[in-house]
């Protein structure tokens, strides 16, 4: 059963061990000598980065022979993730701080990334009635 979670949600995993490791590495490593200095970057990354991971879940989640509630349940995972990264922000690191933004831009990309599944679900299918042959 493990064994086949894992294979089914592999990229989701990734995804959010890649989360893990940004959100409590130190700043300084990310972004050297600041040479980034653009307003608001960390909450532009948050909103991708959640936008990519809950995408990619519910997109792995409907392989799955499951009912839609289950599929929008599991969204839930991104969510509280997002939460518990920003107390162990918190908490655990002394160069990151937990920041309400960085929440909010971790639900926005949450909501986004629902909009980019559903908008890839059906540009699937309209390219698998299309083309019977790719199924």
């Amino acid at each position: 059963m493990i064994y086949l979670f894992i294979k089914q949600y592999y990229k989701s995993i990734i995804i959010g061990f890649l989360i893990l490791w940004l959100s409590l590495s130190g700043s300084r490593s990310l972004v050297p000598g600041r040479m980034l200095d653009i307003p608001y970057i960390d909450k532009m990354g948050h909103f991708a980065m959640y936008t990519f991971f809950s995408a990619v879940l519910l997109l792995d989640s409907c392989r799955w022979r499951t009912s839609r509630h289950f599929r929008y349940a599991i969204l839930l995972i991104p969510l509280l993730f997002g939460a518990l990264m920003e107390i162990l922000q918190m908490t655990l690191t002394t160069s990151r701080r937990a920041e309400s933004l960085d929440l909010a831009a971790n639900i926005g990309g949450v909501t986004a990334g629902i909009l980019l599944a559903h908008i890839t679900l059906k540009i699937l299918e309209k390219f698998r009635s299309s083309h019977p042959d790719h199924s």
